[in-house]
């Protein structure tokens, strides 16, 4: 996966660089010096107004060739807490004020990306945002001088870095985790490929650099290894009656689940009528509680796959889990149906690590294995997987016993689509 262009990213900031080397992009840096403008008041479009300026200001030092053969990539990030609006500090005062506002309570991250290119000889402009909630631990006086003295708080918005010693007060995450980085990376993708911006490599076949097969493979869990539906909706809809909401029918749940439980539980709520998501702390809340002890309820694998999962794994294959759900909980169903040795590495979902479709997981997975994306193949059964698998450069298997149909893998680029497990054997 390439973008078109070469993409000049309009910001000097260490973290969009750092985001963009993880893509994989190739990226050219020409800060913006445009003086700042706001006339919106809504955090959504403060952002995206400021990164079209920038974007805009970059645009125009552009030669016109350069103008023909590159994508300029603006952004701005801000944090917002009770609509008071946390840019960056600038000095150690104004960063523990902002810490000490922040210390306890739930805040909004929002980042707008704008994008400029040339299409046949026409200028293209797109600009989005993304949101993101983050929870911060209550923090005593003496936690946040110490954190402000380390000198890595004055040139971000809202006095932190959560990628860096912050992240111990961080406490919860609802949405993206790159986009509290600085740049939503899978918002990126999403709309890059929309416009038409992103190629994807040629379609690998079955044959690794190293002798004629891959070396690994990394499996979704839900619908991918197990048929988890019924626990999933059986908590679902404990949380909802928890909230005197209307239980939802099991094959909705189909569609709701693959982006993480909070997505879940939103997604829940908006159908059940909480559109406004007033219940939304409390049903998290005991989705959480009913899922901890209810994860395995009516779990089961799917036919065919503990035997192919044995006979990779005797071939030499390594072989790991990369789910959305939190860390401990994949850990404890994954454990509970295949035993401790069957696979390599599992991971779920850590604060520290940016939840599918971002490809960051996949690239954690593969440093710990020292491989390359391209002998691996990347198995699960939802667009959300796909794009993942494609993100990181594996090649990626849709598989049809799982949550969504065909089409969907198709749209989403499904290098190989199986019908059963023992068809991983087949394209080994």
């Amino acid at each position: 996966m390439n973008c078109r262009k070469k993409i000049i990213l309009g910001s000097a900031s260490p973290r969009r660089k750092e985001l963009l080397k993880q893509l994989g992009w190739e990226f050219e840096v020409i800060p913006s010096d445009c003086e700042e403008h706001i006339t919106e008041k809504r955090p959504s479009r403060i952002v995206s107004e400021l990164s079209a300026q920038k974007a805009e200001n970059v645009w125009e030092k552009l030669s016109d060739e350069e103008q023909e053969n590159c994508l300029v990539l603006g952004a701005d990030t801000i944090v917002v807490q009770d609509q008071l609006i946390l840019g960056k500090p600038g000095t150690k005062e104004r960063a523990v004020k902002m810490l000490k506002i922040l210390s306890g309570k739930a805040h909004q991250v929002f980042t707008g990306v704008t994008l400029i290119w040339m299409e046949r000889g026409e200028r293209k402009t797109q600009t989005f945002y993304d949101m993101t909630e983050v929870k911060v631990a209550p923090m005593t006086s003496a936690e946040i001088q110490d954190y402000v003295e380390k000198g890595t708080c004055l040139d971000k918005a809202g006095a932190y870095g959560i990628q860096n010693e912050f992240a111990a007060y961080v406490t919860e995450i609802c949405g993206d985790y790159s986009n509290v980085v600085g740049l939503p990376v899978a918002a990126l993708y999403a709309n890059m490929k929309r416009c038409g911006l992103i190629e994807m490599a040629a379609s690998q076949t079955a044959v690794s650099s190293s002798g004629g097969r891959f070396k690994g493979a990394i499996f979704d869990l839900d619908g991918t290894l197990a048929d988890t539906l019924e626990s999933i909706a059986y908590c679902g809809n404990y949380a909802m009656r928890s909230c005197r909401l209307p239980e939802i029918p099991l094959e909705k749940y189909r569609y709701f689940v693959g982006n993480g439980a909070d997505t879940l539980i939103k997604r829940c709520l908006i159908y059940s009528g909480d559109e406004d998501l007033k219940f939304y702390e409390k049903a998290y809340a005991k989705y959480q509680i009913i899922f901890k002890e209810e994860r395995l309820f009516n779990v089961t694998v799917y036919p065919g796959m503990m035997e192919t999962l044995q006979e990779m794994r005797a071939s030499g294959l390594k072989l790991a889990v990369l789910s959305n759900k939190p860390h401990e909980r994949t850990l404890d169903v994954v454990y509970s149906l295949f035993g401790r040795d069957l696979f390599d590495t599992v991971l779920g979902q850590r604060q520290e690590i940016a939840k599918k479709p971002n490809p960051q997981g996949v690239q954690e997975i593969l440093d710990g294995w020292e491989m390359d994306a391209k002998d691996i193949l990347y198995v699960g059964d939802t667009a959300t997987d796909m794009i993942t698998g494609n993100a990181a450069g594996a090649t990626t298997v849709g598989v049809l016993w799982g949550f969504r149909d065909r089409a969907e893998l198709e749209k989403h680029r499904a290098q190989k689509i199986i019908e059963r497990p023992e068809e991983l054997l087949e394209l080994l």
